[in-house]
């Protein structure tokens, strides 16, 4: 608001006299984000920065990048890294005063994946069933010549569905965060 700040001064003799002015003193802008959900490290970038209220303020924080109009950022995950990462949504106006907006963004890291592939076959071995050993558990295997067990937690791979040549087996595996 508005407010008289007055001053005033007696001099040795009695005498007196005073010197007002009016100063203003404005808010700070309410601002607000809609900020992003947690992201796996290979989430790929999001260009979902741009929804800052009021319009025309920039984002900052690992991570974070000008998505090259000055009005629309990027978040990239790898770039950020793994953890807790704050973004921050900052906005300027007309009197010179600037609101900022904070939230936090959780990058969670890959699963540590990992099998042991069959052994070499020939095109005439019988298919080698109970595929497994997949850490952690309850991943998916799949490839050419591989094939769900019907239980859903093992899997057999068969040369000869596969055919002659080098194939890739593949374990996938998504945990609790996605």
């Amino acid at each position: 608001g508005s407010h008289t700040i007055t001053y005033d001064y007696t001099d040795g003799n009695g005498c007196s006299g005073s010197a007002s002015d009016d100063i203003e003193v404005f808010d700070l802008p309410t601002v607000t984000f809609t900020a992003l959900d947690e992201l796996c490290i290979d989430a790929g970038v999001q260009m979902v920065l741009g929804t800052g209220v009021p319009p025309g303020g920039v984002y900052s924080g690992p991570g974070v990048t000008d998505g090259g109009d000055g009005l629309m950022y990027n978040f990239d995950p790898a770039a950020a890294g793994v953890g807790i990462h704050t973004i921050t949504y900052s906005y300027d106006d007309t009197n010179g005063c600037t609101g900022t907006f904070s939230d936090d963004v959780e990058v969670f890291d890959l699963p540590a994946v990992m099998f042991t592939g069959p052994a070499d076959q020939c095109i005439d071995a019988i298919a080698q069933t109970g595929l497994g050993g997949g850490t952690p558990t309850g991943g998916v295997y799949s490839g050419s010549g591989v094939s769900d067990d019907g239980n859903g937690a093992t899997y057999s791979f068969a040369p000869a569905k596969a055919g002659v040549g080098v194939h890739t087996i593949t374990y996938d595996y998504t945990d609790a965060k996605g």
